[in-house]
């Protein structure tokens, strides 16, 4: 009896021992989880598995709704079509006058059904035998995620169900300040790689400056940002200037940041004019319009009737407008810091604030 007891306690002892150790594990591996979402990477992967959630429960909710308005848009129409024939038969031998009243009538009951179905249950305007690419189709509902995490919201499709709806709310309130602290951090490791790059651009300009002007002279100058020291020699005068103060202390200029939202304004012009067969000045119009968060939603792309073409055009404007987002994010950043500096100069030059070294 003695040693059964043992035994029990043993055995007890060893599944508390392994309930503790995965207990443990499963800790450890919420917290890198934890940390891992919060990083830069994480983040991003975050906000890209949310887009594609979205989709998937949108697609879900709304495709089944606008395959079916189709079909009872199809159903009014034969509808209509009958009642025609019927007064057709029935007034043949009436006054026009009569026959044009009562055809009107039919026809002005048809205008206003199919007002219902566009504004109020999203028809499309396509047949219900139609074989393309569906707006709620799983790139459409992509799309539409990502117009509404990006607060851009084009509005040329919209949830018509009450599910839909709802669940757009519950999306948008996690989504976006999700995907606001997303393009917020993306946006500031893009400006200080960038403000390396134009550094060392600038150094290697001006160390190519500096070299051209030794040559012609028997002064030699080792440049670097702006503070410098002079030390005498026997036969000349060497100026040497300190190392960097560090990329913090490196302004990119607002004319570069603007060159660069223009190229990729531009960048965007070209491929959607050729893609979609739009006049510059309509694919300029949509990207500086989607960029700019404003989205309009009259000009959309991915409307084509080949389903590859139109799927393909969806899934590259959603990586557009997230890409320019991310760019805009990184060039405000930069112009934060611009400004800032400009402000400090100002003050120091006013009397407002110290000068440096005093």
């Amino acid at each position: 009896m003695h040693e059964s007891g043992e035994q029990r306690q043993g055995g007890h002892g060893s599944c508390y021992d392994s309930c503790y150790d995965c207990r443990k594990k499963c800790c450890w591996f919420l917290k890198k989880l934890v940390v891992f979402c919060f990083s830069q990477i994480g983040i991003v992967c975050l906000v890209v598995a949310y887009a594609f959630l979205g989709a998937a429960i949108f697609e879900t909710l709304e495709e089944p709704k606008e395959e079916l308005n189709r079909v009872v848009v199809g159903d009014l129409r034969n509808k209509s079509v009958k009642k025609l024939w019927k007064l057709n038969k029935e007034l043949f031998l009436y006054e026009q006058k009569n026959w044009e009243l009562a055809v009107q009538e039919v026809l002005l009951n048809f205008q206003k059904e199919i007002y219902v179905a566009v504004t109020e249950k999203g028809w499309d305007g396509r047949v219900e035998d139609y074989t393309g690419v569906s707006d709620w189709s799983f790139t459409g509902a992509l799309l539409y995620s990502v117009t509404v995490i990006t607060t851009i919201g084009y509005g040329n499709i919209t949830p018509k169900t009450t599910m839909g709806r709802l669940v757009t709310i519950l999306y948008a309130f996690i989504g976006i300040p999700l995907t606001m602290i997303c393009l917020a951090n993306v946006g500031h490791v893009l400006s200080i790689s960038f403000k390396l790059l134009y550094r060392r651009l600038i150094c290697s300009k001006k160390k190519k400056e500096s070299s051209t002007a030794s040559s012609d002279s028997s002064s030699k100058y080792l440049v670097t940002n702006q503070q410098v020291i002079k030390t005498e020699t026997e036969d000349s005068e060497m100026v040497v200037i300190t190392e960097d103060e560090g990329v913090k202390e490196t302004h990119v200029p607002v004319y570069v940041c603007l060159l660069l939202v223009v190229a990729y304004i531009l960048l965007g012009t070209a491929l959607f004019s050729l893609w979609e067969s739009w006049d510059p000045l309509t694919a300029g119009y949509f990207c500086f319009i989607t960029l700019s968060t404003i989205g309009f939603g009259d000009v959309v792309p991915g409307h084509s009737l080949e389903s590859w073409a139109s799927q393909a055009k969806r899934i590259t404007c959603a990586l557009y407008l997230l890409f320019g987002l991310t760019l805009i994010s990184m060039c405000f950043s930069l112009l934060v810091d611009e400004v800032q500096d400009k402000t400090r100069r100002f003050g120091r030059w006013i009397g407002l604030l110290k000068r440096e070294g005093n």
